[in-house]
């Protein structure tokens, strides 16, 4: 039986994890940054994710031994017609008597055999085989996932997001310091996994609001600063002129007075807070104004509704165990217990490197 088999670009291997298990629950991790799910979750990856580079569907996994005859074997079965070019790809580091173009050759006699046309120019078939193996390097984030070798094999059917199109230097409205595309559609994930309202209550130029657009998401952002607001309608109506469907309703207001100016709740939350470059050692104002905005949002949320935020990470500990982290000169305790306070249970915490004086805390919490 084939299913389907979604490779993750590796950019974070735990955020694509992460984000797979609230987009589609249930699937097979193959690697740090690859799984095995249905057709029907490979698609909603496909319309959802930005974290992936390729799509195999139908497809599935083998092992090292015996994999020519068992990927032919599968493959043959699937009935497909057309030509067929066989690549091979490796994620990881080399395995012995491995060998990406002498496995590619061999499974392409098979199908020769079986009475397929090889065409290596222009296919109607791409079949992948790739090798996902372990990396004895450590990756530029921290990652304890550990997996024997293994290969995934299926016909080409995505190769990935246009993300890059959507950097900020391409958006109508520019400011220099933006969220990276990809973190902030994982981020809109977490919150709205599938459908309802999102709130970005620092909405900056709406590089959130961007993402949640085209996932045809109703989104609402409000900031402060009036040039901000004007900036990011203006990147929202771009959202939706490249092929989002969304909504958007972006005010100007306090992230700490969000009842007095939306009379609705919402079903999920992503911002990203203001804060100074070292403020993971010693800001009491940025950490007062964070928590404000946690009890903020926890009055104007829906049953269940999540909140995904980022907050300025010490980055000595980013490969340590989170309770050893500090973040506005306060402990791991201080920070968790903001949350508990202000009525959010935290479901799980990913450490981003930012750079040598800086990484970040992605955080994903659940009202209670």
């Amino acid at each position: 039986m084939t299913n389907s088999v979604v490779i993750g670009s590796g950019w974070h291997p735990e955020i694509f994890r992460t984000e797979a298990a609230q987009l589609i629950g249930s699937c097979k991790f193959l690697h740090a940054h690859a799984l095995e799910c249905t057709e029907e979750q490979a698609q909603t990856l496909i319309d959802r994710s930005s974290i992936f580079v390729e799509v195999l569907s139908p497809g599935g996994s083998a092992p090292l031994e015996n994999a020519v005859a068992e990927i032919a074997e599968q493959f043959l079965l699937l009935n497909l017609e057309g030509s067929v070019a066989v690549a091979s790809t490796r994620t990881g580091n080399k395995v012995d008597g491995w060998s990406g173009r002498n496995i590619s050759g061999e499974v392409g006699a098979l199908l020769v055999e079986a009475g397929y046309k090889i065409d290596l120019t222009n296919p109607d078939i791409q079949l992948r085989i790739h090798l996902l193996a372990p990396r004895e390097n450590p990756p530029a984030h921290p990652d304890d996932f550990i997996a024997e070798p293994i290969i995934a094999w299926g016909v080409t059917k995505c190769r990935g997001d246009e993300w890059v199109k959507r950097r900020a230097p391409n958006r109508p409205f520019f400011k220099p310091v933006s969220l990276d595309p990809r973190l902030a559609r994982a981020m809109i994930n977490l919150a709205i996994p599938e459908q309802g309202k999102l709130l970005d209550p620092f909405c900056g130029t709406g590089g959130l609001i961007i993402e949640g657009i085209l996932c045809d998401i109703d989104c609402y952002g409000s900031d402060l600063a009036w040039p901000m607001v004007t900036g990011a309608r203006e990147n929202a109506a771009w959202a939706q002129e490249i092929g989002g469907s969304g909504s958007f309703e972006i005010r100007n207001g306090s992230s700490l007075e969000l009842g007095d100016y939306w009379d609705q709740t919402f079903d999920g939350f992503a911002f990203d807070p203001p804060y100074g470059r070292n403020s993971w050692k010693s800001s009491d104002e940025d950490l007062e104004l964070f928590e404000g905005t946690l009890s903020a949002c926890s009055k104007v949320a829906a049953e269940q509704a999540n909140l995904v935020t980022l907050i300025p990470w010490d980055p000595r500990v980013i490969n340590k165990p989170v309770e050893y982290g500090f973040s506005f000169g306060y402990g791991w305790r201080r920070i968790k217990k903001a949350f508990f306070d202000s009525g959010w249970d935290i479901r799980s915490t990913v450490p981003i490197r930012v750079h040598g004086s800086l990484a970040r805390l992605l955080i994903h919490a659940e009202k209670k």
